[in-house]
């Protein structure tokens, strides 16, 4: 089992190595509200989350977990978007890609982990586009969470 200070120990060299690529290129951030998965994506993510993520977030996203297992963020709507406004979708991945499930973090696949976040996009209420979010922290550096649409 990993303990608590290498999984931070991981997300942390991550976020450095995201945070490095973000600033080595030179492309222009574009917004979550631009239209950055698709709706087949979201699918996926949806019958995953009600398959893995569900029971500790809720049906709807919104943390309602199970009662005998400490309580779990809304992982879309207002209060998410605005907790990670600001912030690359790439965070969000390698968040959800190296800490979850709680249980056993690290177990989802980078494709798993980012139909979730489309899945999370979309309950927010952003809209799909027609390209697929990559599996690439790489990729969604320049990808920009805001809390609504500019």
């Amino acid at each position: 089992m990993i303990g608590n200070n290498a999984i931070t120990l991981t997300i942390g060299a991550a976020l450095a190595c995201v945070t490095a690529v973000a600033g080595a290129q030179t492309v222009k951030p574009v917004s979550v509200w631009s239209g950055v998965y698709t709706a087949a994506q979201n699918q996926r993510g949806q019958e995953f989350h009600a398959d893995v993520c569900a029971m500790c977030h809720g049906p709807r996203l919104n943390g309602a977990g199970q009662s005998e297992m400490p309580p779990s963020p809304a992982i879309a709507g207002g209060t998410f978007l605005r907790k990670w406004s600001g912030q690359s979708v790439a965070a969000l991945f390698v968040i959800v890609r190296h800490t979850m499930p709680p249980d056993s973090p690290g177990t989802l696949t980078d494709q798993q982990s980012i139909d979730a976040v489309a899945h999370m996009l979309a309950v927010s209420g952003i809209p799909a586009g027609n390209r697929e979010l990559p599996p690439d922290a790489g990729a969604l550096a320049n990808i920009l969470i805001e809390a609504q649409a500019k």
